[in-house]
């Protein structure tokens, strides 16, 4: 359930960012996919439906407030928890949605708020290649496909996406693929990170070292907290383990993943393996990502 706070943010969010909820469509035409606007009584004498309501004054006249969706008590979106949820799911459908850049930062900020309640926007569905997002409960057993989905959203790189589905399709029967895109996908994102920085750096930079650079860049590493307050001390601790991963990652990707040649006696890892390698890989990528955005977005 959205909780009374989580609806009154997520309004905050889009009538204080003038974000255009209703996108490439109308108001009714988009209202109209979850509410009946062409039964519903007119509040006006003048007229006799709520459609020629909103025509009336948010076209003829443009006198109603950019919030009036919330406040009309025909519609009681804080009220209906089903209503509200279509209406939050609508926005990011793609027949609403535009611009990439426009509505996808509004996605993860209202994913932001929806974990306060256990609750994430997902990819559940396609339609002509384009993802269709449903609020659904977070579910551990979910969570990397669920993060995996997300960076997909916050990269929108046919490269990126094409990694992640190779490694999540690999799993079961190809761990050691799997666990060759885990490392790839860090790589990805460390390298797209300093690029989006203009930060240069060698092109055939090994792994670790670039892992590294990006973290120094972002001020993520241990040596870079104040240590003089007990919450940076604490960080240190945190992002000092974090250093080590990349080290981890790749000494596993090495051993155990799809690069370099490999003997005959070889043999895979079992796919518990190539999940804790995803599960590490996706959580990596998220917070370096959501970390640099963080620097480069204001709501």
């Amino acid at each position: 359930m959205i909780s009374f706070y989580s609806k009154r943010d997520i309004k905050d969010l889009l009538i204080n960012g003038n974000f255009n909820y209703y996108g490439r469509q109308s108001e009714i035409q988009f209202l109209s996919y979850f509410v009946d606007i062409y039964n519903l009584p007119s509040d006006d004498p003048r007229y006799e439906t709520m459609e020629e309501d909103i025509i009336q004054h948010t076209i003829n006249n443009d006198d109603w407030a950019n919030d009036w969706i919330f406040e009309d008590s025909r519609i009681n979106l804080f009220r209906d928890e089903q209503l509200f949820v279509e209406f939050v799911e609508r926005i990011f459908h793609p027949e609403v949605r535009e611009n990439e850049s426009q509505w996808k930062p509004y996605l993860e900020e209202i994913n932001k708020i929806l974990k306060n309640d256990n609750l994430i926007l997902v990819a559940a569905e396609s339609i002509s290649g384009r993802s269709i997002y449903k609020i659904e409960t977070i579910d551990s057993n979910k969570l990397i496909n669920t993060y995996s989905e997300e960076i997909k959203v916050k990269f929108s790189s046919d490269y990126i996406n094409s990694q992640i589905d190779i490694m999540l399709a690999n799993v079961e029967h190809n761990p050691n693929i799997a666990i060759g895109k885990a490392k790839e996908l860090i790589e990805s994102t460390a390298k797209t990170i300093l690029d989006e920085m203009n930060i240069e750096y060698k092109k055939d930079i090994d792994f670790t070292p670039l892992v590294k650079k990006v973290i120094e860049e972002l001020d993520l590493s241990a040596s870079q907290q104040d240590k003089d307050k007990e919450e940076g001390r604490i960080a240190a601790k945190i992002l000092g383990n974090f250093s080590g991963v990349s080290q981890s990652m790749s000494e596993l990707r090495n051993a155990y993943g799809d690069g370099h040649g490999k003997t005959k006696s070889f043999k895979s890892l079992p796919p518990r393996y190539a999940r804790l390698a995803i599960g590490t890989a996706t959580t990596v990528v998220y917070f370096l990502w959501d970390t640099y955005q963080e620097r480069t977005t204001d709501f």
